[in-house]
């Protein structure tokens, strides 16, 4: 059985449980070759696509949250420049709607805000 070899030194603070779920993330990818905080960094693209095959080919919310948690998972343990292949695949995965409502999503670039007067 593969296991994700943990940094030393995390990019950020996390709850334990956000820990574990992203550990687990991190195993998963482990299983496809990819065990390393560098190994993540170096070959992102097949790591998105080990992503993709991960999470199924479905384009809806259970899906593309998933993929959500993988990216963030791989943000916890590597640090990377502002533009890279796993912020622009994020992207690609914002939820369809706001939750709860029947608003579409915007991503914060697109965003406009209200005037409530």
């Amino acid at each position: 059985m593969s296991k994700f070899i943990l940094p030393t030194v995390f990019q950020k603070e996390l709850a334990l449980n956000t820990q574990k779920v992203y550990k687990g993330k991190l195993n998963n990818l482990a299983k496809e070759g990819y065990d390393t905080p560098e190994k993540l960094k170096s070959d992102s693209v097949k790591v998105i696509q080990a992503i993709k095959k991960l999470t199924g080919d479905a384009d809806d919310e259970k899906s593309r949250n998933a993929r959500r948690y993988y990216i963030c998972a791989i943000f916890w343990v590597q640090k990377f420049p502002k533009k890279n292949a796993y912020y622009t695949y994020y992207q690609k995965c914002l939820p369809l709607k706001v939750m709860g409502t029947e608003t579409d999503w915007k991503k914060r670039k697109d965003f406009i805000p209200e005037v409530v007067e």
